[in-house]
């Protein structure tokens, strides 16, 4: 300690012990007591009572929400786990019912499983372009390649049926 610092001894302190004076501050020797009196006064005070009751309660219901939302997702969780399980288990007996029943050849078992596979690719791309239509406004659509087809091959059908009739009309009356 320096020559600043001036040990005490008065009537008021005796309980307290020597105090230490330091320019503007008086510093118990016992720091300990000092800090344990200082803890003491501010916890006994009544704003600090109330604080501590309001943060106490506030924690407590931040506590049980917590722990709501663990317990929902665990749930929601084990949920999805048995209907996964479900439908993969409904899968496979429809899928076994279909093969003895029908009997399909490996191309028509193949094709029924990427056609499986692709239902809810289908389904996910009607979600996202429902989405797309909604917010944005933007709509694509596909014309569909069979359709045109099967209108194509009507056309192509008429023209040439009547021209074959001609020709084997033509060829019996030819031959005669």
């Amino acid at each position: 300690m320096g020559q600043n610092t001036i040990v005490k001894q008065s009537q008021e302190s005796s309980s307290k012990g020597a105090l230490l004076y330091t320019g503007d501050q008086t510093i118990p020797c016992k720091p300990v007591e000092g800090a344990i009196e200082t803890l003491c006064n501010t916890i006994s005070e009544e704003d600090t009572i109330t604080v501590y009751q309001k943060a106490a309660g506030k924690t407590w219901n931040l506590i049980v929400q917590v722990i709501a939302i663990i317990i929902f997702l665990f749930r929601l969780s084990i949920a999805l786990i048995i209907w996964v399980w479900g439908i993969a288990f409904k899968s496979g007996q429809y899928f076994r019912k279909w093969l003895e029943s029908n009997q399909p050849t490996f191309n028509e078992i193949v094709y029924a499983v990427f056609e499986a596979l692709g239902r809810p690719l289908n389904r996910l791309y009607q979600w996202a372009a429902s989405l797309i239509k909604k917010y944005l406004g933007w709509e694509v659509n596909f014309e569909d390649p069979t359709a045109k087809s099967s209108t194509t091959k009507a056309e192509d059908t008429t023209n040439t049926t009547p021209t074959t009739s001609n020709s084997a009309a033509e060829s019996s009356s030819s031959s005669e």
